[in-house]
This record gives C-alpha cells, structure tokens and sequence, in this order.
C-alpha cells in the first residue's frame, strides 16, 4: 500500500515522508524492513518516473494519477490496476512512444486522433504494485483542459462488440452527468428492461442488468481528488457507486468523505466486504482515507462496481491547499 501512497503523492507534486520507528535496541522490525526493501524495489524499477518530475494531468484529462517530468517532454501514467486499456483526453502534442517504464518485455500500443490516446495495454506484464506507462513526446507536453467530450448513446454503446470498452464509456457518461439510461426502459432491479436492440451485445446487455442500481437514475460523480477513477451518486445523494476497472494491485482508496459509512458491498451480487479507514487524526476535521479491499474472486471481468452506502447524504472536505516553497 506505501508504493500505491508514493505513486499518489507524485501525482500531486508531492514528497513522502516515512515515519519509521526503530525498537529500543536500535533496529528496525522486520515488517517494516520487508516494507522498505519493496519500495526500494519499486523506485529503483521506477527511478525516472518519480525523481524530478511534476504535478501530472487534471482529472478531465486522464480519470488516474499521472506525472509529467521535468521538461514535460515524458508523461507517466501510475496504473494500479491490471487492465486491458486505457484512455487519456485533450492531448494537443502527439505523443511518439510508449512503453512500460523498468520492463522491456511489456509492450504498450497506443493511438492518437485528434487529442485522444487509446493505449492497448493487452501485452504489459503488471507490477505486483503499481505500473508506469511512459509515454513519450518530441516537444514539451501540451494539453487542453477544454476538452471535446465524446458522446455515446445507449443504442450505439449496446451494439458495440468490445464489451469492456462499452462499459467503461457506459461509466464515463455517468461520470459526467450524461445518464444515457434515463427514460431507457431500465429497471432499477434490471428485470423486465426495455433497451436492447437488434443488434445488442449480449455480454453488455448482461452486465447493465447485473448492475442497473448504478445506472438507474444515478448523477454525476465524484469531484477530482476523491476517487482514482470513474464513479456516480444514487438519487438521494447517500450512495456512492465506484466504478472499479480490471484487477486492482491493492485496495482502492476513498478519500474526503465525511459521512459515517453504513455498509460496503459488491453491487449486483450484494456481498458485504470491509474497509479500514486510516489517517483519521481524532481531534481534526480533515476525513481519513478509506480503503476497500475487494476479493478478486468476485471481481467483474468487465467492470466492477462498489456501493458504498452513507448514513446520510454525502458530505465532501474540499480545501484549498498549496505546496509549502521554503520553510524559512
């Protein structure tokens, strides 16, 4: 969980300060030095894209942590997820390369049209904690934070034959506050639905079923900064719907809610499952982060969706924060 914290902290600019507490003849246990040696690991494979680098895209741009370096002319993505692809918007300088940083053997394919990268990433062989995409370019990045959002409807989204990319745009549609089901035909239970057509993929059509609770009547998700990827609120604001692609590496992290959480669960199948809340100091206003740990075995193979059910409509902590330049 530190390399994911680290890869985190990068993406925002940041350094980490470790907090290691020796026993009383001087060394350090042992858990915390299998720790270490895994995070030496980690910024050893990862070395170009951690030191010297800055504050990665805005959210709109790229719906994960990313880095660029020092020249912008390298941006890193932190993938914490094994997945199959990935997306990134409003790219104005093409990019030239790609690859896997610290791994030779993994192979990423990528497309440009008109700003948006469409990275394969069916040949990477994942890190066991976080892996980096380096993406490559021959002049200093440039982005636009005005980015043309792409619009899907159900029909063309029902009949596309990529399941997990129908998924995943189903997602970001519902991210954005365009919910393409509204006045579909769905059922919030997904029985007796009214949306297929023709030509509908059947594996889609199955997985909208399977999870219509976050599709029926749901809004916009979570502001940047609360989630690492795709989410969408229910109508009366209490749950929360974590959009979770692939296989993750660890726990996923939610931050900055400051309702009290009644129960976590896997939606379309309602399995319970736990989450730990850390850094929650008692006497501070400021919410701790929650990690929710989801058992592969129950993992969608197109996406899996987490809802998270509050005692009472959500409540974010948003704070204007500034990195400290001198402490003189």
């Amino acid at each position: 969980m530190l390399v994911r914290t680290l890869a985190d902290v990068i993406s925002m600019g940041g350094n980490l300060l470790l907090d290691i507490g020796p026993k009383s003849d001087g060394t350090l246990p042992e858990e915390q030095v299998e720790i270490l040696k895994n995070l030496g690991r980690w910024t050893s494979k990862n070395s170009e894209a951690i030191y010297g680098t800055r504050k990665g895209l805005p959210f709109e741009n790229y719906k994960g942590k990313s880095s660029l370096s020092g020249n912008k002319k390298s941006l890193f993505l932190y993938l914490e997820e094994a997945k199959d692809f990935d997306k990134i918007y409003g790219l104005i300088t093409q990019p030239v390369s790609a690859k896997i940083v610290g791994d030779h053997n993994s192979k990423v394919y990528f497309e440009w049209n008109n700003g948006t990268v469409n990275l394969n990433l069916s040949k990477v062989n994942f890190d066991q904690d976080v892996t980096v995409v380096q993406l490559q370019f021959n002049d200093p990045l440039v982005f636009s934070k005005d980015i043309s959002k792409e619009k899907h409807s159900l029909p063309e989204l029902l009949e596309d034959k990529n399941s997990k990319l129908a998924v995943y745009n189903i997602a970001r549609e519902l991210y954005a506050g365009n919910n393409i089901f509204n006045s579909s035909g769905l059922t919030y239970d997904g029985m007796d639905m009214k949306i297929q057509t023709k030509k509908t993929n059947p594996e889609t059509l199955q997985w909208i079923s399977k999870h219509s609770e976050a599709l029926f009547e749901t809004g916009k998700g979570l502001p940047e900064g609360h989630y690492s990827g795709l989410s969408a609120l229910s109508k009366d604001q209490q749950t929360i719907y974590l959009f979770v692609e692939g296989t993750p590496t660890g726990p996923i992290a939610l931050k900055g809610i400051k309702n009290g959480i009644a129960r976590i669960r896997i939606a379309g199948e309602g399995s319970i499952i736990s989450h730990k809340t850390y850094n929650k100091l008692y006497w501070s206003q400021t919410p701790g982060i929650i990690y929710i740990d989801i058992p592969k075995e129950r993992l969608d193979k197109n996406m899996t969706v987490i809802a998270v059910l509050l005692e009472k409509p959500v409540e974010l902590y948003r704070e204007n924060v500034s990195a400290i330049e001198s402490n003189l």
